[in-house]
């Protein structure tokens, strides 16, 4: 009986050791932008459609990527985005765009606007260099003509792990909405 007992708290015990490590979630980090001045005059607001973000099929799953080599990339399985990348994307670009472009209305549904936002993303990892890459392309159209601009952005991990890869992530597309902003308040409507 007492062989039985001890059986049973060794099998217990290492039972409780192999349990697996917790699930993290993440989320991008971007603080919300000040208000731009000068507000627009009454009638002089134009329209932008920011349409649905694109990313790449291998990025839209829950886990973060890493890319290990050239031909290898990594997707966790305890390390997932707290919602789909391409609706965080979206949804950062919605709180972003309107505040930093006081000229434009954002406009989300479907129909005619005096400009069109079409962003696609197909790099958002780490390399094993411990650099996040983000790169794709974006297109911006109106009713007289259509421009797209490829982007790519690289930001050094400033420590290991999956946090550190968030933050650099989150930096790097911080440049990507400037350079975004940018181009829109240069487009002659």
């Amino acid at each position: 009986m007492i062989k039985l007992a001890l059986l049973f708290a060794v099998i217990l015990g290492i039972t409780a050791c192999s349990s697996p490590p917790p699930v993290s979630y993440y989320q991008l980090a971007v603080p919300m932008p000040a208000q731009a001045e000068p507000q627009p005059q009454p009638g002089t607001t134009k329209t932008l459609q920011l349409q649905p973000v694109r990313v790449a099929n291998y990025l839209n799953g829950a886990g973060l990527v890493m890319q290990r080599s050239d031909v290898e990339l990594l997707i966790a399985s305890r390390h997932l985005w707290a919602d789909a990348l391409d609706q965080q994307l979206y949804r950062l670009l919605a709180e972003q765009l309107p505040p930093r472009l006081p000229a434009f209305q954002l406009f989300q549904g479907q129909g005619s606007a005096d400009l069109k936002l079409q962003l696609t993303v197909d790099r958002f990892y780490a390399q094993a260099n411990g650099v996040a890459i983000i790169s794709g392309y974006y297109t911006l159209s109106s009713e007289s003509e259509q421009t797209r601009h490829r982007f790519s952005y690289q930001q050094p991990l400033t420590a290991d792990g999956y946090p550190a890869l968030v933050s650099a992530l989150s930096l790097g597309w911080q440049q990507l909405v400037d350079e975004l902003i940018a181009q829109i308040s240069q487009q002659d409507l």
